[in-house]
């Protein structure tokens, strides 16, 4: 059984602010693409073979998140 557990995103709002960002849909720690716009994610992540990424708009400021 699949159980639910929190996500620190901390690292990822850090290096990608104001980027959208393609994180692996295995786990959503790893960062597959990003890019100014959600189409230069999905490319980057596509062309590291994540065909499913979960997408993300990190925002500018700095501030802790956890999904």
């Amino acid at each position: 059984m699949k159980t639910n557990r929190a996500i620190d995103l901390t690292k990822v709002f850090k290096n990608y602010r104001g980027k959208w960002v393609a994180l692996s849909s295995s786990d959503q720690t790893k960062v597959m693409g990003s890019g100014a716009t959600l189409k230069q994610a999905l490319r980057q992540s596509v062309k590291k073979g994540e065909s499913d990424p979960v997408f993300l708009s990190v925002p500018t400021d700095s501030k802790s998140f956890i999904l």
